[in-house]
């Protein structure tokens, strides 16, 4: 037994913390003219410390155990993989060359074929290493990253290497020397990924190296949300109406905040401020908390897996705000299991009321 989960939760906090960090330190060292001010700091921890409660609450008053899914079996999982890497090379035949080259090609790569396969390669290869675990199948975690990462975009590759990483954790796969190759994986490919795509926009001349350049998102992003937080609750749930329906919640936000016609990352806490101010921020972090709490607590067979892709989005939504309507996709597999497993508990407490009358 592990002395103490370090993916558990809480690492959120860490993960939150370490990239306000990182976007003060870029907001001092490229193009802005004054660090991040005290109410990006203030709302942020108010956030963390809101997120915090949720999960603690969880974790100290809620017995649920996790559930097994049966039909699941692992020639099904094999062919849904290569199902899904053969519909993203699809999508990249039909848009007529490779999106990470080609910005023109990029903005236009998030298909409904994609929308269809990126979801469907994460899930089932997540749950084919927490039920079927081969360490051969870390070739297809691999190609995989590999392939959605031609799309041009790092959270595809961080989703896909991030969660199979912290799959491969709970399965006790990780020595400490693979665990440093795959992490060293992870970062150079976040790099290099983020920093070819960045070459290839045409009308920008980028002089960052791979390494500035994480920097400067992350303090570009959160400028963005400094100059939300003046404007919090005044879109009045138009950013969350158009994740659930049509439109481009980035692209709004980015006409909204900053008058011209761009998409936008806003951090976790953007959209939700703009739509709802800090009260819907409470609750927003107030719910991931407790539904990470919950998701935890069931870490067994798939169980695992879903809680990998779970985690891993939310850490990537740090980023890139809760705007995409596929990923909250990942959030609702994850509810439908917890009421397996609800159900399945509550049978049991039946039986075993039965059996003590």
């Amino acid at each position: 037994m592990r002395k103490y989960d370090f993916f558990n939760p809480a690492i959120v906090v860490i993960a939150i913390l370490a990239f306000l960090a990182m976007g003060y330190v870029g907001s001092f060292n490229y193009r802005f003219e004054d660090p991040l001010n005290a109410n990006v700091i203030i709302t942020i921890i108010f956030a963390c410390i809101v997120f915090a409660i949720g999960y603690l609450i969880i974790k100290h008053k809620t017995d649920i155990e996790p559930a097994e899914i049966g039909f699941l079996s692992e020639r099904l999982l094999l062919g849904l993989v290569i199902i899904a890497l053969v519909l993203q090379t699809i999508n990249m035949v039909m848009l007529g060359g490779i999106p990470l080259f080609n910005s023109e090609l990029k903005a236009s790569a998030t298909t409904n074929i994609w929308r269809v396969a990126y979801p469907l390669f994460l899930i089932t290869v997540n749950f084919l290493l927490a039920k079927y675990y081969d360490r051969k199948y870390l070739i297809l975690v691999l190609l995989g990253a590999m392939v959605f990462g031609l799309n041009g975009y790092r959270t595809s590759v961080l989703g896909i290497l991030g969660s199979s990483f912290i799959t491969l954790y709970y399965l006790d796969k990780i020595s400490k020397k693979f665990g440093i190759i795959f992490i060293l994986i992870i970062i150079f490919g976040l790099m290099a990924v983020g920093y070819i795509a960045s070459q290839s926009i045409s009308g920008q001349h980028w002089t960052l190296n791979p390494l500035e350049l994480i920097f400067y998102r992350a303090g570009f992003t959160l400028e963005v949300f400094e100059k939300i937080i003046p404007l919090a609750g005044t879109t009045h749930g138009k950013i969350l109406s158009m994740i659930f329906s049509s439109g481009s919640p980035r692209t709004f936000i980015g006409e909204y905040v900053l008058h011209y016609n761009v998409c936008l990352t806003s951090t976790l806490f953007g959209p939700v401020m703009l739509d709802f101010g800090y009260a819907g921020l409470a609750v927003q972090m107030l719910f991931m908390g407790a539904f990470l709490g919950l998701v935890d607590k069931v870490k067994k067979g798939i169980g695992i897996g879903i809680y990998s892709i779970i985690l891993t989005h939310t850490i990537i939504w740090i980023e890139t705000g809760p705007t995409d309507i596929m990923i909250w996709f990942l959030y609702l597999i994850g509810l439908v299991y917890l009421a397996i497993c609800i159900k399945k508990k509550k049978v049991k407490n039946r039986q075993n009321d039965s059996a003590t009358d």
